[in-house]
Order: C-alpha cells, then sequence, then structure tokens
C-alpha cells in the first residue's frame, strides 16, 4: 500500500511525507526556487519569491513609502544614531574651518546629550517603536530632536510632493476624459440637431406645398359657387359655359 501523499504548501502538488521540508512542507523544486534569505534592512529571515527581491515585504512596503533614506532604509532609533554620527563627522570638519559655526553647530549636539527632557523622549519612543521600521514619523518628533532629523522631515515632503504630482496626474487625465466624452456628446448633438432640422424644413415645405394645394383648389370652388348662384351652367369638367 502506497503511504499517504501530502501537498507541497507553494506548488500544491503531493509528495510523500518525507520529501518535503520539516517547517514549511515545501518540495525540492520549491525549496529551491523560493529559499529563505536574510532581508538586507532588517535582517530577519523571510522565503524569497523571485532571485531579485532581498527585502522583506514590510522593508519593501516601507521603500515604497519613504525611499530609501541616503540609500539606508533604518528604524527610528538607528536613524538619530547615523544622524549623530553625521553630525559629529561634520562638526570635525567645521572645528577645522571657522570657529563660529563650530561654536553653534557644538551647542546642538550639548543638548542632545546633556538635556534630561530630551532623553526621557528618546526612552519613551523606544518603548513605541522597538527596532522596526515606524511607519510614520511626525513633524513635531523630528523637530524636538534638535533640527537633526530635517533629512527625515525632507524625505517624507518629498514623498508629499510625489503622491500630490500622481493625483494631479489623474486628475488631469479625468478631466481630459471628461472633455473628450463631452466632445462627443456635442457633435452627437449638432449631428441630431441638423438632423431634425433637416427633417422639420422638409416637413414644413411639404406642409406649405399641401396648402397652396388646397388654397387653389378652394379658389376654384368658391368660383364655381359664385357662378352656380348666378345660374350659370357647368360642363363636367367643372368650366363655366356661356349661357345661351
Amino acid at each position: 500500500m502506497a503511504s499517504a501523499l501530502y501537498a507541497c504548501t507553494k506548488c500544491h502538488q503531493r509528495y510523500p511525507f518525507e520529501e518535503l521540508s520539516q517547517g514549511q512542507q515545501l518540495c525540492k523544486e520549491c525549496r529551491i526556487a523560493h529559499p529563505i534569505v536574510k532581508c538586507t534592512y532588517c535582517r530577519s529571515e523571510f522565503q524569497q519569491e523571485n532571485k531579485t527581491n532581498t527585502i522583506c515585504k514590510k522593508c519593501a512596503q516601507n521603500v515604497k513609502q519613504f525611499g530609501t533614506v541616503d540609500g539606508k532604509l533604518l528604524c527610528w532609533l538607528c536613524t538619530l544614531s547615523y544622524k549623530r554620527v553625521l553630525q559629529k563627522t561634520k562638526e570635525q570638519r567645521k572645528s577645522l574651518g571657522s570657529t563660529h559655526s563650530n561654536s553653534s553647530s557644538s551647542s546642538l549636539t550639548e543638548k542632545d546629550q546633556h538635556h534630561p527632557k530630551h532623553h526621557h523622549h528618546h526612552h519613551h519612543h523606544h518603548r513605541h517603536s522597538g527596532s522596526h521600521n515606524t511607519n510614520s514619523f511626525s513633524i513635531t518628533q523630528s523637530t524636538d530632536s534638535g533640527g537633526t532629523d530635517n533629512f527625515v522631515l525632507i524625505s517624507q515632503l518629498k514623498e508629499e510632493v510625489m503622491s500630490l504630482k500622481r493625483l494631479l496626474q489623474q486628475r488631469d487625465q479625468t478631466i481630459l476624459e471628461k472633455d473628450k466624452k463631452l466632445t462627443e456628446l456635442k457633435a452627437d448633438f449638432q449631428y441630431q440637431e441638423n438632423n431634425l432640422r433637416t427633417k422639420m424644413n422638409g416637413m414644413e415645405k411639404a406642409h406649405k406645398e399641401s396648402f397652396e394645394q388646397l388654397q387653389g383648389k378652394n379658389r376654384e370652388l368658391l368660383k364655381q359657387v359664385a357662378a352656380l348662384s348666378k345660374g350659370k351652367k357647368f360642363d363636367k369638367s367643372g368650366s363655366i359655359l356661356t349661357s345661351p
């Protein structure tokens, strides 16, 4: 008796149980086609749908939403520390240059380091977002962190501009389509109107002609009546015979 067959969870073809992988019950073909890989952003393991995608669905969604931030997509906390590193290197460069700009930018980091309220803010945030990519950076948060996170704001604004552009394109498209429809309707209306006018003109003409015919007949009959009342005779065609 053949052993029972089980369906592969990906391609749904049936195989003996021992040929399917332990965790996800995939057949050999599917295991080769969809290997488990680590996401380049969040390092979590996921199953590759095709050879080209190296980031998990969640990060892919975020890249779509925020674009790649300086070629890196970072979670909230990493973003902060990344910005700090940038700020520090900027300061080191500046300290070689003018002293004025140096003092102003170093005061920034001091605020970052010594402000207790500030630290509270970060821990508080940590509790919320953990290490995964946060979906919305609110404007107030980015100004809170001492102006270091302007680039987050900028990428957010870029994104908004893009979506507004898309919206505008859609609107334009709709307007164009409506215009086209209107033109078609107008043309149709004009055609119908011309048809009607021609019909009406034809009817009017026919009416006039039959009216004129009737008037002529009427005149003839009136003549005959007048002649009759004077006692004149008519031949068969209706023309008056001169009385003898």
